[in-house]
C-alpha cells in the first residue's frame, strides 16, 4: 500500500498529468553503416569478437545488484542457443589498480563538511571501481561477452555517511540501505580489495535500525530512495570525485579487452584487430562512459597518458553502435553551458563519430563517405529520470518510447520500476535488438 501512496503522490508532485506518447524521433543524419540492429550484429559476427561493454547508472545496491543480468538473460533469450540462461563469469574481479588505484598510492585528500571522505588506507581500498566479466558462450554461434563496470564503490562513503545515517534519525531509517552499508565482505581472490564494506559499523547499524520514523510515509520513500541514494551519484559526478569515478572507468575497459587471450608477444589491455565493441549503459552511466573514453587530461603529455588516449581511440574505432537505457544528457549538459569542452557529452559524442568514420574510411576497399554510428535511446514516459537524446551532428540517434511499468487508469505507474526494469521487459529488449535504422517505423 505504501508503494502505491509512493507512485501516486510522486505523479501528483512531480508528474503534473499524464502523459501518452508514443512515437519516436530520429536525427535527420545519415543511417549507420554496417548491421542495422544489435541483433544482427549478434547473429553476425563475421568472425569478430564481440564485446558489450555494460555501464550502470545512478542508485545501485552494491555487489548483490547485478546490474547486467537482466540484459544477459535476455540477449540469450533472443540467441536461442546459449549454453547457460545468463552466461558465466569468468576469472576475478578486475579492480582499477592504476595510478590513483594502486595499493601503494595515498589516499585522496577529499573532504565533506571538513570530514575526510576515506580515513584510512583500508577505506580507499574499498572504494576501487571494479569489473565482472561475463562469456555468453554459444552452442551454434560466436561466444560473446559482457563486461560489467561497476564505478559505484567510490560514492558509497558519502551515501552511507552522509546521507543513509543522517536521514535515518531525521527523515527515517531505511533498513535495506542500512544493511547494505554495513556488510563487510573481502574478496578472497584480490588481497586487499573488498566486495562490500561496513562504512556503517555494526553497532551504529543496528542503533539506526531503530530509530522512529518522521517523515510522512509516501515522501520519506523518495527522499530515502530518489534522492538520498540516487540523485546523489550525479551531483557527486559533476564535481571533484567526477575524475576518480572516469578514470576507474577508463581503466577497467581497457581492461576488458583482455577476456579472451591476445596469444603471446600481445598487451593483454590493449584492443586487437579482431574486436567490435558495443556501448549499453543505464542511466547515469551514459554521461559518464563518453567523458570517461574521451575526455583524458594530457596537459602533462606523459607517455603514459598517451598512450592511454590511443588504446581509448582504438575502442572508440571500433564502436558501432551504443545504447542508452534511460539518460541524463539534457539535464547534466545544464552544467556545461560554454561551449565545446573537455566537460561537455556533446563534443565527445561528436570526437566518437569523428574517429569511428576516419576508421572505416580507412580500411581496406572502403567508400570515401562512411555513415556514422548510432545512438539508440530507450525511454520511458514515465521514468521521472530520463529525457530524449537530441540530434548530435552527424551521429544517428533513434529515441524509442517504451513501456516499463504498468499503468494504473493511465493516471499514474510505478517511477522506480519505469526507471530501472529497460534490462528486464522484453519488450525494451527487444526495441534494442530489432531497431533497423531508418527502416524503422
Amino acid at each position: 500500500m505504501s508503494r502505491h501512496t509512493s507512485w501516486l503522490l510522486t505523479t501528483i508532485l512531480c508528474c503534473g498529468a499524464a502523459v501518452w506518447s508514443a512515437g519516436q524521433s530520429k536525427s535527420a543524419n545519415a543511417a549507420s553503416q554496417g548491421p542495422s540492429s544489435l541483433g544482427e550484429t549478434l547473429r553476425n559476427s563475421m568472425g569478430k569478437e564481440i564485446h558489450i561493454v555494460y555501464v550502470h547508472g545512478i542508485g545501485s545496491y552494491g555487489p548483490n545488484d547485478r546490474d547486467s543480468l537482466a540484459m544477459r538473460k535476455n540477449l540469450c533469450d533472443y540467441l536461442k542457443d546459449c549454453t547457460a540462461p545468463a552466461g558465466t563469469a569468468i576469472g576475478q574481479w578486475d579492480y582499477a589498480d592504476r595510478d590513483e588505484f594502486r595499493l601503494d598510492a595515498p589516499v585522496p585528500t577529499l573532504e565533506y563538511f571538513d570530514e575526510k571522505i576515506w580515513k584510512s588506507e583500508e577505506e580507499w581500498h574499498a572504494a576501487v571501481p571494479y569489473a565482472v566479466h561475463f562469456q555468453l558462450a554459444r552452442s551454434s554461434g560466436q561466444t560473446l561477452y559482457v563486461d560489467e563496470i561497476n564505478w559505484w564503490p567510490l560514492t558509497f562513503s558519502l551515501k552511507c555517511r552522509q546521507f543513509v545515517a543522517s536521514d535515518a534519525s531525521f527523515v527515517a531509517p531505511s533498513k535495506a540501505k542500512i544493511d547494505t552499508c554495513s556488510t563487510r565482505e573481502p574478496n578472497p581472490g584480490v588481497p586487499q580489495r573488498f566486495k562490500s564494506y561496513d562504512w556503517i559499523l555494526k553497532d551504529e547499524a543496528t542503533r539506526l535500525r531503530q530509530l522512529p520514523p518522521k517523515g510522512a510515509r509516501a515522501n520519506r520513500d523518495l527522499k530515502t530512495g530518489l534522492m538520498d541514494w540516487g540523485f546523489s551519484d550525479a551531483v557527486m559526478v559533476l564535481g571533484p570525485l567526477r575524475s576518480y569515478v572516469l578514470d576507474g572507468i577508463r581503466q577497467l575497459i581497457l581492461k576488458s579487452v583482455s577476456d579472451v587471450p591476445a596469444g603471446s608477444g600481445a598487451d593483454p589491455e590493449k584492443p586487437r584487430p579482431n574486436q567490435e565493441f558495443i556501448l549499453v549503459t543505464h542511466s547515469l552511466g551514459s554521461y559518464l562512459t563518453f567523458s570517461a573514453l574521451d575526455d583524458i587530461d594530457l596537459t602533462e603529455k606523459t607517455a603514459a597518458a598517451e598512450q592511454t588516449k590511443t588504446d581509448l581511440n582504438e575502442i572508440l574505432k571500433r564502436t558501432s553502435l551504443v545504447v542508452f537505457f534511460a539518460n541524463q544528457l539534457r539535464l547534466l549538459e545544464l552544467a556545461s553551458l560554454d561551449g565545446p569542452s573537455e566537460r561537455n557529452i556533446a563534443t565527445h559524442l561528436l570526437d566518437w563519430g569523428k574517429t569511428r568514420c576516419e576508421y572505416l574510411k580507412s580500411l581496406p576497399d572502403a567508400p570515401q563517405e562512411c555513415k556514422y554510428p548510432r545512438i539508440i535511446a530507450l525511454n520511458d514516459p514515465s521514468d521521472l529520470l530520463t529525457w530524449t537524446v537530441p540530434a548530435l551532428g552527424g551521429i544517428h540517434v533513434e529515441n524509442y518510447t517504451v513501456k516499463n511499468s504498468t499503468h494504473w487508469l493511465w493516471m499514474l505507474a510505478n517511477p522506480t520500476a519505469a526507471h530501472n526494469n529497460y534490462a528486464t521487459d522484453k519488450r525494451a529488449i527487444k526495441e534494442m535488438l530489432t531497431s533497423a535504422g531508418n527502416d524503422k517505423q
